[in-house]
């Protein structure tokens, strides 16, 4: 997992939002082209940028690969969080979108109960249908 700045100590909102799912998959888009995180988190931001601007997927892709050169701004960490889990799951372990949300739902989950990594990890894996229940 990517080390990242604590912008909160406990995530205070639901994860994932629908944002923050769409923003975890421009991220590993970004990802998957070897970015480094803060890359990826500007890409993401990016494509959002121009989504809501009204624009269409290609203008995105432009806006999103652009940015990468870019700083992001802050993201929190629920956000942060959201992105590595999915990253990994998507990218690491090759599951399809809609499993790899499973698995980083769940991951983030057993992180906000006070799991360690380990256990959020077999949390995921559990719940994306890889392994049974601890």
């Amino acid at each position: 997992m990517v080390d990242q700045k604590r912008f909160e100590i406990n995530i205070t909102r639901p994860i994932p939002s629908a944002d923050d799912k769409a923003y975890a998959e421009w991220f590993a888009w970004a990802k998957r082209g070897g970015a480094k995180a803060p890359a990826c988190h500007s890409a993401a931001q990016g494509a959002f940028r121009a989504l809501a601007s009204g624009h269409d997927i290609a203008t995105a892709v432009k806006w999103a690969t652009a940015a990468m050169s870019s700083p992001p701004v802050a993201v929190d960490n629920g956000r942060q969080t959201y992105c590595a889990w999915f990253s990994i799951a998507n990218i690491d372990m090759q599951l399809e979108t809609a499993r790899a949300h499973v698995f980083a739902t769940a991951a983030v989950h057993a992180l906000d109960a006070g799991a360690n990594p380990a256990q959020a990890h077999n949390a995921g894996a559990a719940a994306a249908g890889l392994r049974r229940p601890r």
